[in-house]
């Protein structure tokens, strides 16, 4: 039902609106939400009074509408007349439950998110980055020659999605202060179920393309070739993941303006990189205990621990000329048959913390950075 002034000017299915404002000589523009453009048409004075003359001609011959509220109406009167007897129990404050809530706005949410995180683009673009790595990639030996190869393949695996999830997810907040901010005001809902919503709706959309990467990367660059391994790397690699969409979510949610929040969250994540044990192997006396604030190094830690501390992580020696000269081989100065993995993870300093205790860390980051996002959200969206 639509009106205008005390006035009728549509009532009908929900789908013919925008067939009817076409016939009245009002073509919805494409991709435009047809709510927003009906309101458009009955903001300007001369539009209104033409489609409530339209509708009142179109009805002449039901002046009291009990015809056409009978033809759309899904109620009976027997329905109408138990609501209108029912006793007034209590006063609630909302419309609808907490699980109602839940419901329909993380239906909402996945419908809307859908098309942005998983649009044609996005998904060509994983699909070009994976085939691209495997070209690059493709069987690393298990060879010692090769073990940089390998490690830049894990750290590569591991950190690219982080950059693509954020700079998707930063803007989630910003994007729909106004809209957040008026259905509140309305109180068509409780924050925790928007805020709730936004976390189930969109969570198994941002690990589609990370788990449409790793599946056929993993298996196609020879890393290690143990199920349970593999098991283990691609949850670490989505709990990456996992921790780099909170983050955004806290940027999003503490500084709404939308380039802010952009720049904000791309210096720190370029911050993470760069501590993260891959480019920089020793910090300057003094700062080595900044490492520890970069989730990468964590979800980085977890993934080389394990691929390398493995009994079937061996590594053939180099052969002579295999390595750059000057070089020497890991194999020369261990006096080693073969390169163990768990050797390979000692020389890049990254077993300072068991496996078991990096993923205490991320996933404790996790939950403490989202209860975080939530309360700076909370304090944002009760601004005038």
């Amino acid at each position: 039902m639509v009106m205008a002034d005390g006035h009728m000017v549509y009532f009908g299915e929900r789908a013919g609106a925008v067939d009817y404002l076409t016939d009245q000589g009002y073509k919805c523009p494409p991709n435009f939400n047809p709510a927003n453009y009906a309101l458009e048409l009955l903001n300007d004075n001369t539009i209104k009074q033409k489609l409530i003359n339209a509708y009142t001609h179109k009805t002449r011959d039901d002046p009291t509408g009990k015809q056409v509220v009978e033809k759309y109406s899904r109620r009976t009167h027997a329905d109408d007349q138990s609501k209108l007897n029912a006793p007034v129990t209590s006063e609630r404050h909302w419309e609808a439950t907490f699980l109602q809530q839940l419901s329909i706005l993380t239906e909402r949410t996945f419908k809307q998110s859908r098309k942005i995180i998983l649009s044609k683009i996005s998904i060509s673009l994983a699909i070009t980055l994976t085939i691209s790595c495997i070209i690059i990639w493709f069987q690393i030996p298990f060879a010692e020659p090769n073990i940089d190869d390998r490690v830049s393949n894990i750290f590569f695996g591991g950190m690219n999605w982080t950059f693509y999830v954020m700079s998707e997810s930063v803007l989630s907040f910003p994007l729909e202060l106004d809209m957040l901010m008026k259905e509140r005001q309305s109180r068509s809902y409780r924050l925790l179920s928007y805020y709730l919503s936004k976390q189930i709706a969109e969570l198994p959309l941002v690990l589609f393309n990370p788990t449409l990467f790793t599946i056929p990367v993993y298996w196609a660059t020879n890393l290690l070739p143990d199920f349970g391994r593999f098991v283990a790397y691609l949850i670490v690699v989505l709990l990456g993941v996992i921790t780099s969409q909170s983050f955004a979510y806290f940027f999003g949610a503490t500084i709404m303006d939308i380039q802010n929040s952009m720049a904000i969250s791309l210096i720190y994540l370029l911050i993470t990189m760069l501590l993260g044990g891959f480019y920089v192997k020793q910090l300057p006396t003094g700062l080595n205990w900044l490492k520890y604030f970069s989730f990468l190094k964590y979800s980085y830690s977890l993934l080389l621990q394990i691929q390398l501390d493995s009994p079937k992580a061996q590594f053939r020696c180099a052969r002579p000329g295999e390595l750059p000269a000057g070089q020497l081989s890991m194999c020369n100065v261990g006096d080693m048959s073969s390169i163990p993995g768990i050797s390979i993870i000692e020389n890049l300093g990254l077993n300072d913390l068991p496996w078991y205790a990096n993923l205490i860390v991320l996933i404790g980051l996790c939950f403490v950075v989202r209860v975080l996002a939530y309360f700076s959200l909370r304090k944002n969206s009760r601004r005038d």
